[in-house]
């Protein structure tokens, strides 16, 4: 689709027109942007005194677009405008609406105020993330619309919560690396249709990967994903009498301070697994509790080095004489090419991961174009 270019700078002095000669500010370009609108925002520091929250819906075939660019619009691989809530006790980002994109954001300010309050809250339907990053906020990410992706962005030090909480049907994370959270929460929660592909959570205070299983509809999967050196389970899955199996295909769980796969809420129902060619090293309670239903159609691989560069760097390329271990597909290169740039340290995933199509609906990767 062709967009309308809109453009805002942090010196806008107000009242202009969003074009490139008459910018908006910020505050003008929430309350102004409507569907097939672009907004271009000039690489800077907005510090806000309140939560910016688009007032339009866009649409399937014209959405809203936010992109962060530094001298030509379109040139940022990564985040390169940062929005700043200077310590509100408020979302950085608050978007109620469908068909929203944002792209190359960093949103920080609010670690520590408490409650319900993320960097980026994200609650409309199809709505987009994409090379992102969210840091020392309170939370990091609510996704929570159907069919809402966050793809290639990065999540660190929140202090409460978890760092990425997805909950809605055929939602998506895809490239994203969350990592040394605080707070209770684990890295990645709740996938309720959908899944995980291509993500580490590493180094959080408590698991790496959670989801519960209820129903007997929904579904949830990780595929080319690594969970280490979180101080819970790699993965923790809630137990159900009704759940549809949980299903991990080429995952790796090392260094996790409780079981690489472990269940939760077992009184109320088993926790069931379908593992295929994952592996595991290091993990204090072991590769997987016995207390989980596991079908294994592909045996586990069990990893006897650390297979990472540098994971306290956040290096996690394998090691070659790790490759070699885990087998044909080990490394190659990722999904979508060029997806997760260098931003705050994330990780080089593309020689992790195999190339491997999600197992359903591919077509929501790359929304949007």
């Amino acid at each position: 689709m062709t967009f309308v270019e809109r453009f805002v700078t942090a010196s806008a002095g107000g009242g202009g027109n969003g074009s490139a000669g008459s910018p908006w500010t910020l505050a003008e370009a929430a309350s102004s942007a409507v569907a097939g609108d672009r907004v271009n925002i000039i690489a800077a520091t907005y510090t806000l005194s309140a939560a910016f929250s688009p007032a339009s819906d866009g649409s399937r075939f014209a959405p809203i677009v936010w992109r962060g660019y530094t001298t030509t619009p379109g040139d940022a691989s990564s985040p390169v405008v940062t929005l700043d809530i200077n310590g509100l006790a408020q979302h950085v980002i608050d978007c109620l609406r469908p068909y929203h994109r944002f792209e190359n954001l960093t949103v920080t300010g609010n670690a520590g105020v408490g409650g319900a309050i993320f960097g980026f809250s994200i609650l409309g339907d199809v709505n987009v993330l994409y090379r992102c990053r969210a840091t020392l906020t309170n939370r990091g990410v609510r996704l929570p619309g159907q069919g809402s992706q966050l793809i290639g962005c990065e999540v660190d030090r929140w202090t409460s919560g978890g760092g990425v909480q997805i909950s809605g049907d055929n939602a998506a994370a895809i490239g994203c690396y969350v990592h040394d959270g605080g707070g209770f929460g684990c890295g990645f929660s709740a996938p309720s249709s959908g899944g995980y592909y291509y993500c580490v959570s590493a180094g959080n205070v408590d698991h790496g990967f959670a989801a519960g299983q209820s129903g007997g509809t929904l579904h949830r999967w990780l595929v080319n994903c690594v969970a280490h050196g979180n101080s819970g389970h790699g993965v923790s899955i809630n137990g159900s009498t009704e759940g549809q199996p949980f299903l991990l295909a080429n995952c790796l769980c090392t260094d996790n301070a409780l079981f690489g796969i472990g269940g939760t809420n077992i009184a109320t129902g088993t926790p069931h697994v379908i593992l295929l060619g994952c592996g595991f090293r290091g993990n204090g309670s072991g590769d997987v509790d016995a207390a989980a239903e596991v079908f294994e159609p592909n045996g586990r691989v069990a990893l006897a080095e650390d297979p990472f560069v540098d994971p306290s760097a956040g290096d996690f390329r394998i090691r070659a004489s790790a490759a070699s271990v885990l087998g044909t597909g080990y490394p190659m290169e990722l999904m979508v090419e060029g997806i997760v740039g260098v931003s705050g340290g994330s990780p080089d995933l593309g020689v992790l991961q195999q190339r491997v199509r999600p197992l359903v609906n591919p077509g929501f990767i790359g929304a949007f174009g």
